[in-house]
């Protein structure tokens, strides 16, 4: 069989009747006009074409290529191709939210990427209006279009970085069902996907009635259960070693060294101890002196490798021809999905929330309180001076961190419903002898998301708990009675009783709902003939609604988490459009232009939130000969504001990264000056060492911005020298894409490295810096704004070759081979958010912002796949082998590995019939069983690799059967 992956663009005849839910135009050069079946509609244009080229460069993936790809999420396969960087995948915890399976072309993010379904826009997913990949119907895909370069003029917002249209089977007839079983080689994450799909045409061939039904699970790994992932690796002089956090079991209390050295009744660290960070409460409540690192707490344990899931599908697709010239079609889809991300037990800083500033805690009565032990109490009242220094019996507690190990891990479920009804009407119509197409549909679209979080702390409960009195009969209770309190202590190891703990961490539920309402119509057909053939049109016009609200959690409502309180969040936007197309041939037939065509779209859109905006198409193609084609398209772009960015609130969020101050980062006497200035202790100043792994970040949405303008061209050649070989095709294409007013945040790496750039107090970067008395840093401030500009561009290249094997190496009847060589190069994608800052360019390079986990993830500056289909009666066969580029550490970052070297993997698959109605598979991925690059905590988050773009699942088996008739 012949490669079922072409980037050309030129191979999409044979799915051509399944094309359907495009906006339907005509065909033909001339009269009479040409039938249906001979009618083209290419991913990336609504124009109906005879050839089989278009101007922009197109991937497709085939039903076989997804047959044969062992995965059981769609998202994994497409990331293996190299136009893809890393996406938000399954092995993604914490940094991967709700579990939303995201594509992400060419490194500008799932935002910069539309996802289609039969050429219209699918169920959002989140605030953010991405799609989950997982709710298409994967059952159902006939192949998968991945256009790139920009398609905003033909779709609209959303597609700067291009567009993926999901193709799904039309007409199907028949019964199909299949079971697929996949195992880790360390016995671990565990799927199973069970598949049914059936369908009939209807009155003799005038309609048609499609259903799948489809069932999916997948168990978890954990991070403890690989050697590069457990324990956390922190970087400790150039060296990684086993680190963690530093809120540990016991509760620690940061302070200075030469403030613990003040200190009465503290135990001395019992083995060595690199620097000196505080102190701890251990058994009994026993004050100890705290160690960085080797007092750090190994949060590995409980957070997941892989997330589990369940998830169900059901799929109705129909329609039914009410006349000659009219169809019918209707489209529904339901979809739930059940996931989770999990973490080791809640990691918090007690704080009493009505204290200004939101960063102490206070301990009412800590001389006589009777939930606390005799060490502690005597430890606050010994040490009264630091902890009590107006003496009102009250001590106050700056930089406290706890890691509430007695509650077990803390666990983020999600259940995600979705449905999609689209209804419509398409037909034809003739107007002086040329046919007309037309197309006609409305889209409702709801998605809720449930959130249940256990494990977490109230801070204000946990106030509440904390002020204990007894009563008339000698028993311990809470001053304040009301919401069931139960005193807690939360100094000493196994502090925290099960009935406090389930009272200071009541399950928090949320939810949201995303609807949208999408109204459609187009035209398209042929104006005139012109020499080198006719004039093609389409015109059209859409309305589409999003609304989105959020209803946080009662706890949340009434502000029990202090800062981390969650507040309800609803928004709404509108954006009314029109559209058009046009392609003119210029030159037809001639010995020096087979073919010479240009091609235009355009696109006005007027949007509630941001007012009108342009976009704007330009392509064309020449062929000197029939063997030789160039092509190129210039398109310019919008992305509008999505609901999450105007509307988000105020949200404090964890991430990894290294503090300009400690001295394993080498400040210069000058920063270090500055470090003081900021607040780091004077006598600490030359050891100074970073408490935690990392920072919390405050950020939020922005009511304000405007839309990204991006400006995208490509330019390419397709050669299919028959003369050479037949059935050989080459596509090459160079691409280039800018992006001006880029929404995005300042986050903390960057503001940080600004502002020890800047050296100046008054630096907006700077004052978004807050630090702790201790000098260790409290949280950074950042913004939400149109920033900057965003750069990508680079070369794909790609060679098909099918050819006919000789009768020797058949199995049961003709034998062919496809082979495909598909190659990425980025030569550059570079982000400038801040004025006189050097655009960093991630494209291949780690730290400094590249990369570094928490939904981070990096992005190489060359990707390949080798793929190889055997075909043969019954049997198919695939391998493949696909490379990931090496890394260099950026110049600007000392960190403990300098380079990533090249990544091979292996995967084999193959099935066979083994009765006419019957088929068995079975395949290997990462047959070589490689493993990532250890890389440490701070370049590569939690797991101490990348999660997003290496396999850290390992060997995996896969084997199944279909029952097809």
């Amino acid at each position: 069989m012949r490669s079922t992956i072409l980037s050309t663009g030129a191979m999409l005849a044979a799915w051509t009747a399944s094309a359907a839910a495009q906006a339907q135009d005509v065909a033909a050069p001339a009269s009479p006009p040409a039938a249906m079946s001979d009618v083209i509609v290419v991913t990336g244009s609504r124009l109906t074409r005879t050839d089989l080229d278009a101007p922009s460069p197109i991937t497709t993936v085939g039903e076989q290529a997804l047959d044969l790809s062992g995965n059981f999420t769609i998202e994994n396969t497409l990331n293996e191709f190299p136009q893809l960087a890393g996406g938000n995948n399954s092995s993604v915890n914490s940094g991967g939210g709700s579990g939303v399976l995201t594509a992400n072309l060419r490194g500008l993010g799932a935002t910069r990427t539309l996802v289609l379904v039969n050429g219209r826009r699918f169920i959002p997913a989140n605030a953010d209006g991405v799609v989950d990949l997982s709710s298409v119907p994967d059952a159902l895909i006939e192949r998968v279009d991945i256009i790139t370069g920009g398609a905003s003029a033909v779709y609209g917002s959303d597609a700067i970085a291009g567009a993926v249209n999901f193709v799904l089977k039309e007409d199907y007839e028949g019964f199909e069902a299949n079971y697929m079983y996949g195992i880790n080689e360390e016995g671990d994450g565990i799927s199973h996907k069970a598949d049914v799909t059936f369908g009939a045409d209807l009155n003799e061939g005038r309609g048609n009635v499609t259903m799948s039904l489809s069932y999916t699970t997948q168990d978890p790994v954990f991070q403890e259960d690989r050697d590069f992932s457990a324990p956390p690796l922190d970087t400790v002089n150039g060296e990684l070693v086993p680190g963690g956090s530093g809120n540990v079991p016991g509760t620690r209390i940061g302070l200075s060294a030469g403030t613990v050295a003040g200190l009465t009744g503290v135990a001395a660290p019992s083995g060595d101890c690199s620097s000196i960070t505080g102190i701890y409460f251990g058994e009994g409540g026993q004050p100890t002196t705290y160690c960085t690192p080797q007092d750090a707490f190994d949060y590995a344990e409980g957070n997941y490798l892989l997330r589990p899931l369940e998830r169900t599908q059901i799929t109705a697709l129909g329609h039914y021809d009410v006349t000659d010239n009219v169809t019918a079609y209707a489209e529904g889809y339901f979809m739930t999905n059940r996931n989770e991300y999990q973490q080791a037990s809640s990691a918090f800083s007690p704080v009493t929330p009505s204290i200004a500033g939101g960063n102490t805690l206070l301990l009412p009565n800590y001389a006589t309180n009777p939930v606390l032990s005799d060490p502690v109490r005597d430890f606050f009242v010994s040490n009264a001076n630091i902890f009590d220094p107006d003496g009102d019996g009250d001590a106050e507690i700056v930089g406290a961190g706890r890691r509430a190990n007695e509650l077990g891990p803390r666990n983020y479920a999600f259940e995600r419903t979705s449905y999609d009804l689209t209804g419509g009407f398409r037909g034809d119509f003739d107007v002086m002898d040329r046919n007309w197409r037309w197309d006609a549909f409305f889209q409702y679209q709801r998605t809720r998301t449930d959130q249940l979080q256990t494990g977490q702390i109230s801070s204000a409960r946990l106030s509440q708990a904390l002020n204990a009195t007894t009563d008339a009969d000698g028993n311990i209770v809470c001053v304040d009675p009301s919401r069931g309190c139960v005193p807690v202590s939360i100094f000493g190891f196994d502090s925290i009783t099960p009935e406090a703990g389930a009272f200071i961490s009541p399950d928090r539920a949320d939810f949201q709902i995303f609807d949208r309402m999408t109204a459609g119509a187009s035209i398209s057909g042929e104006l005139f003939d012109l020499p080198a053939g006719p004039v093609a049109i389409a015109l059209g016009t859409e309305y589409r609604k999003d609304d989105y609200e959020f209803t946080p959690s009662p706890q949340d409502a009434a502000g029990e988490y202090g800062n981390s309180s969650q507040s309800a969040t609803s928004g709404d936007f509108d954006v009314r459009e029109i559209f058009g197309e046009v392609r003119v041939p210029i030159l037809d037939s001639l010995p020096w232009a087979d073919t010479l065509a240009l091609e235009g779209a355009a696109r006005l859109s007027d949007y509630s939130t941001i007012g009108s905006v342009f976009t704007w198409k330009l392509g064309g193609e020449y062929a000197p000969t029939y063997w030789l084609r160039f092509r190129g398209a210039y398109n310019q772009a919008i992305r509008a504001p999505n609901l999450n960015e105007l509307y988000a609130p105020v949200s404090f969020s964890y991430t990894g990264g290294n503090d300009p101050c400690a001295a394993a980062e080498n400040p210069t006497d000058a920063q270090k000056q500055f470090c003081v200035a900021q607040g780091v202790p004077a006598s600490d100043i030359d050891n100074f060492a970073q408490g935690t792994v990392g920072y919390t970040v405050r950020t939020g949405g922005n009511p304000n911005l405007e839309e990204e303008t991006s400006s995208t061209y490509t330019i390419g050649a397709v050669i299919q020298p028959d003369f050479v070989a037949s059935g050989l095709n080459i596509a090459i294409d160079y691409f280039n894409v800018e992006v001006d007013d880029v929404i995005a945040t300042i986050n903390g790496d960057q503001t940080l490295r600004d502002c020890f750039r800047r050296l100046d107090a008054s630096a907006a970067t700077c004052q978004a810096v807050n630090r702790l008395s201790n000098g260790q840093i409290d949280f950074i401030e950042t913004n939400l704004l149109n920033l900057g500009a965003l750069k990508v561009n680079g070369l794909d290249a790609q060679v098909d070759y099918a050819l006919d094997l000789p009768a020797a190496v058949e199995i049961s009847g003709p034998a062919t081979l496809g082979l495909q060589v598909v190659g990425s190069w980025l030569f550059e994608r570079s982000l400038a958010i801040l004025d006189g800052e050097e655009p960093l360019d991630c494209a291949g390079i780690m730290g400094g912002g590249c990369g570094g986990g928490t939904g981070a993830i990096l992005i190489p500056d060359f990707k390949l796949n080798i793929s190889a289909n055997y075909a043969s009666g019954p049997l198919s066969f695939r391998a493949q082998a696909r490379m990931i580029d090496g890394f260099d550490l950026n110049p600007d970052v000392s960190a403990a590995v300098e380079d990533i070297p090249a990544e091979w993997y292996v995967d084999l698959f193959a099935k066979y019939g083994i009765l006419e109605n019957l088929e068995i598979f079975g395949g290997i991925n990462n047959l070589t069983d490689n493993k990532p690059t250890v890389l440490g905590t701070a370049l590569a988050g939690d797991a101490n690799v990348d999660v997003g773009l290496y396999d850290v699942l390992g060997r995996r088996y896969v084997m199944g059967a279909r029952l097809h008739f």
